[in-house]
């Protein structure tokens, strides 16, 4: 995936995804607005056809590209153990 830093600063982060990535903004932005420092977490869709979706984080006190990599990270991790829990599962159901 391509993301694209439109903003960076030591408060404000905006970041573009590609076309199409956009359901992966409801739960980062969920997960976002439960981080502590995190003062403000959106995302904009704008018009599918002229513009990119784009994330924005303002911080408090870190760095806003720290708590996204947290976030990020632990969402992973999360996904990851659905994933193999539904592996294991899955292969003892008979079809």
């Amino acid at each position: 995936m391509e993301l694209r830093v439109v903003e960076k600063s030591n408060e404000l982060l905006r970041v573009e995804l590609p076309r199409g990535e956009e359901t992966l903004l409801i739960p980062l932005v969920e997960a976002l607005q439960k981080e502590e420092k995190v003062v403000e977490a959106r995302y904009y869709l704008g018009h599918p056809y002229l513009e990119r979706p784009t994330l924005v984080v303002k911080t408090k006190g870190e760095k806003p590209q720290q708590v996204l990599k947290r976030v990020l990270k632990d969402l992973a991790d999360l996904y990851g153990d659905l994933l193999t829990d539904f592996e294991k599962k899955a292969d003892k159901v008979k079809a």
